[in-house]
């Protein structure tokens, strides 16, 4: 991050919390808006008269837990700030007419039923596993924290946020959001064990691999005496996090590359517009290319001007033909 210029690497923190946000929801099976995430983050950075309309409270409430673990990652980890982690990702239970019971959003669970973690028809469950009940969470949790603020800290890294993720969600402390709150703990362990904040969430990695990850954390919860396994795995989900957080930085230095290279007197506005496009938010969009139609439908002009275009960004070696035949031909930047 030391060789991207400022307003690049804001760009790039971007992309990688949207993406946290977003993720982090998913593995829960929550599907959240990509312009609600966005904005609500952007809003962090903006003035109150440039704040943009987020609609989604979901969306703004696991946005704000993503900046506060990448801005405030060396606070010590205590009960409050769980709670108040634990609100921001159930903001739709704790205001309104969904307002839950007492006791259950930003508190301990307090039901006397076993909390069970299980899958299947209701009828027949399987129960993966079993937590404390809830009379034991204040004092395990409390061990928890104690331990997470001392004995860990002689942990290796990578050993203190694995079992610091596992340890939280064997306790499973919350009626519910105790996957996205605990991931937040990962995170937060592993920014203290880097020094500075941790570029990309391991949600974004472990959505990934949502199926292994449910699989080695079932397996590791019901493991008293090694951990081994799980600290293996998940030592491998941090690298690979580690990773795609270079990677988005490396792209976001070649955007600026391509874009310092490009001759824009010899563009038009809507060839203009275009490149903005597939170098912005909406990359995901030209995976396959740019094709005439889609040109058309993005600048509003005719087929034979979007052509026209087309071919000329071509001749000027700003697109590269991906098939080039015809009414098929598609094109991507030169990168």
């Amino acid at each position: 991050m030391s060789v991207v210029p400022e307003n690049l690497g804001s760009e790039a923190k971007l992309d990688l919390l949207v993406s946290a946000a977003i993720e982090t929801s998913a593995i829960e099976g929550e599907s959240l808006n990509r312009e609600d995430v966005r904005s609500s983050i952007k809003n962090h950075f903006l003035s109150p008269r440039e704040k943009m309309a987020v609609h989604d409270p979901v969306a703004a409430g696991i946005s704000a837990l993503m900046l506060e673990v990448m801005d405030l990652y060396e606070e010590p980890l205590t009960a409050e700030r769980l709670h108040h982690w634990n609100t921001l990702v159930l903001p739709e239970q704790n205001s309104g007419p969904f307002l839950s019971p007492a006791g259950s959003v930003g508190q301990w669970r307090t039901h006397s039923d076993a909390m069970q973690i299980v899958s299947g028809p209701v009828h027949n469950p399987t129960i993966y596993f079993e937590a404390p009940p809830s009379a034991r969470v204040p004092e395990e949790m409390q061990r928890f924290l104690d331990w997470f603020e001392e004995d860990a800290r002689a942990l290796p890294g990578v050993a203190r946020a694995a079992i610091a993720h596992l340890w939280f969600e064997t306790i499973h402390p919350y009626e519910d959001g105790n996957g996205r709150v605990g991931r937040a703990v990962a995170d937060v362990a592993v920014s203290q064990m880097l020094g500075q904040p941790l570029m990309m969430s391991l949600a974004t990695v472990l959505s990934r691999h949502r199926k292994a990850y449910y699989r080695q954390l079932n397996n590791a919860s019901k493991e008293t005496l090694d951990v081994t396994p799980w600290v293996d795995w998940f030592g491998e989900r941090i690298v690979e996090a580690l990773e795609g957080a270079i990677e988005v930085i490396r792209y976001v230095v070649k955007k600026a590359r391509f874009w310092d290279g490009l001759d824009t007197e010899a563009l038009n506005a809507r060839q203009l517009k275009l490149i903005r496009k597939m170098l912005g938010q909406d990359a995901p969009s030209f995976e396959n290319g740019i094709n005439a139609a889609k040109y058309q439908n993005l600048t509003r002009c005719s087929k034979a001007t979007a052509t026209r275009d087309l071919q000329h960004l071509v001749a000027q070696g700003v697109l590269v033909p991906v098939h080039s035949k015809g009414r098929y031909a598609r094109y991507r930047l030169n990168f």
